[in-house]
């Protein structure tokens, strides 16, 4: 008796339920018709999507607001330099009178933005291994892991030997870390350590050529135009001594980029292809040994730089130094290779000594 007395009371019980579930189903359709009831999301609970629902429509562009703050996105109206204005006592540099092998030349006050001297400045050069103050500053702005390294390949070594391109002298198998790429595309001017850098941070030379393009036009240099990563000699491959005094003025805003433009000496990391490193020396400072500016009876010392030859563009030389607590550059391109990279040399010491503003 118990047992069926028991079986009764689950049967009602279950048909009650059955009634509410149809009362609460009538009920919710009826809120629905009629808009009210919505039920609004917690919001401090994480929201779950549908796996279906989550994946990108690949017809449609992704909102803006979704990208990283990063190289691709829009940059900045202010990112662009201001144009260097001529300063008031301006001087034409004088090739003949001063005995300059140089076609082109402009000393750039860094600190007022201002051309001090200059001829020829806004014709195109060819800027040789200038480029690799670009190449620079590229790889400082966007590499992700500055303590990632590259490992150097016989098959990607090649092609630098048979284009006569300067090295650092990396070998196969060898694994460099990004700041030693850096020091040695700079120190020594050397393609295989551009070369690194532009696999570290774009993948490929022509990604990395394509980001130094994109730099110039955010910088606003109108004159401008990269082909490679190294300086090597490309009819398309252009600057002017304007635009690459701005670059250089750039660079020297970045503590890693004027250290590496002012290092005279680095040593790489030990490996197994070279157990001690590499001494690196740099061109620049190794040109100025024993040279100073005289500018009104005192010495200034050209503090870094960067040089660059081929056989088109000859010699090139752009360098800083720093006098009152004012600091200038002084850029000369295309000295044809006859002269040598001596006579370059003197006259970019010689472009300070004669231009150099006076105080007295």
């Amino acid at each position: 008796m118990k047992l069926i007395a028991n079986n009764r009371r689950g049967g009602a019980a279950l048909a009650a339920v059955l009634i509410m579930i149809i009362l609460i189903a009538a009920g919710s359709a009826i809120m629905v018709v009629s808009g009210r009831g919505q039920i609004k999301e917690a919001k401090d609970l994480p929201v779950i999507a549908d796996p279906e629902s989550s994946k990108p429509d690949e017809s449609s562009s992704p909102d803006e607001s979704s990208l990283p703050d990063d190289t691709s996105s829009e940059p900045e109206p202010e990112t662009k330099l201001p144009e260097p204005a001529r300063a008031a006592n301006f001087q034409e540099i004088d090739f003949i009178k001063d005995d300059l092998a140089t076609k082109n030349a402009m000393l750039l006050n860094v600190t007022k933005n201002e051309i001090v001297a200059g001829k020829n400045y806004t014709e195109k050069i060819y800027p040789a291994s200038l480029t690799k103050i670009m190449t620079l500053i590229v790889a400082v702005e966007n590499i992700n892991d500055p303590s990632v390294e590259y490992k150097f390949t016989a098959d990607k070594l090649a092609p630098l030997v048979e284009e006569k391109a300067s090295v650092v002298g990396f070998l196969d198998g060898e694994s460099i870390p990004f700041e030693d790429l850096l020091y040695g595309a700079v120190l020594v001017s050397g393609a295989d350590a551009t070369q690194g850098i532009a696999s570290l941070v774009a993948g490929s030379e022509a990604k990395f050529v394509d980001m130094m393009n994109a730099k110039a036009e955010m910088l606003g240099l109108k004159n401008t135009h990269f082909v490679n990563t190294s300086g090597l000699h490309d009819d398309n491959h252009y600057s002017t001594c304007e635009d690459m005094a701005m670059l250089f003025a750039y660079a020297l805003k970045n503590k890693m980029c004027r250290d590496v433009l002012s290092a005279a000496t680095y040593t790489t990391v030990k490996t197994e292809q070279h157990p001690e490193g590499i001494l690196l020396y740099s061109i620049v400072h190794s040109r100025f040994t024993g040279y100073w500016i005289d500018s009104e009876g005192a010495k200034y010392y050209v503090k870094g730089g960067k040089s660059g030859f081929t056989d088109e563009a000859g010699y090139a030389l752009e360098t800083f130094l720093e006098k009152n607590g004012e600091t200038y550059i002084a850029i000369n391109a295309m000295t044809p290779k006859e002269f040598g990279d001596e006579k370059c040399t003197m006259d970019n010491i010689a472009i300070y000594e004669k231009y150099l503003p006076k105080t007295k």
